[in-house]
């Protein structure tokens, strides 16, 4: 095992690659949009990146006309992609809108399915002995049972290995049921050292509770170390070490060409 500070990269995100189709206006109704690679799992990584963290990503990308841009711009962001592969099939397609300054609208078109390549066999203990951290969220996990498999034996490893493990929950609905995304949270839980999850609708539905302190607390009870609950446009909640902070924000952008993220 390297020692931590000889590590190359701080993190290690395992997630699924979109297109982004950002407008400002109505989704059906807007005349143009703003084209740029998206989800969540990218969104961590860049902003990691443009932090000045060294950050390293395993995906999958399918080769459709989107190719090369997805590459090119996971690079300018700073992200390693050594461990994107290329594969048959699409990427994802979504559409999203910031006219409303308190939530946003997301419409996924074509959900995609590169990210259905990324398998256990991509995982390997080098690659995690390497990362300081190593993230993931719900947003692959609903892609198929070999993505669940993948995350779970990263974290697994990680964990064994006292590498940091965060995890977002993620949910969505659109994508899979409420009692999959259950069963893979709970899989996994037991792993992690660090999770964002979303309160209220997000923290009710998982975990039974929509205030932060007994978000944080419930999940302390389990054996999460740090807990962010992130609220919106308000900021977030961080339990950590037996405290709690309130942390507000100022209104950011959150797609990858300004640079931000936003919970």
């Amino acid at each position: 095992m390297k020692p931590i500070h000889i590590r190359d990269y701080d993190l290690l995100v395992i997630g699924e690659c979109f297109i982004e189709f950002r407008c400002d206006g109505d989704i059906c109704l807007n005349d143009s949009y703003n084209k740029d690679i998206g989800g969540a799992d990218i969104v961590t990584a860049a902003t990691a990146a443009r932090l000045g963290s060294g950050v390293s990503f395993v995906s999958s990308v399918a080769r459709d006309p989107f190719h090369s841009m997805i590459r090119e711009r996971l690079l300018s962001q700073g992200i390693n992609i050594d461990h994107v592969i290329t594969s048959q099939g699409y990427n994802g397609i979504y559409f999203a809108s910031t006219r409303y300054p308190d939530q946003r609208e997301y419409l996924v078109h074509r959900p995609g399915n590169a990210a259905e390549h990324i398998t256990p066999s991509m995982i390997y203990d080098d690659l995690i002995e390497n990362s300081k951290i190593v993230y993931a969220s719900s947003e692959l996990q609903s892609v198929s049972k070999a993505a669940r498999h993948a995350i779970f034996k990263a974290f697994h490893f990680a964990h064994s290995n006292d590498i940091m493990v965060a995890y977002d929950p993620n949910l969505r609905l659109q994508r899979w049921s409420l009692d999959d995304a259950k069963e893979c949270l709970w899989g996994v839980l037991p792993l992690i050292d660090v999770i964002f999850p979303s309160s209220p609708d997000e923290t009710k539905a998982l975990f039974g509770y929509e205030r932060p302190l007994d978000v944080i607390g419930f999940l302390w009870d389990r054996g999460v170390s740090i807990v962010v609950v992130k609220t919106g446009p308000d900021g977030c909640f961080v339990g950590y070490d037996g405290k709690v902070e309130e942390i507000h924000q100022e209104k950011v952008d959150e797609s990858i060409q300004d640079y931000t993220l936003i919970g």
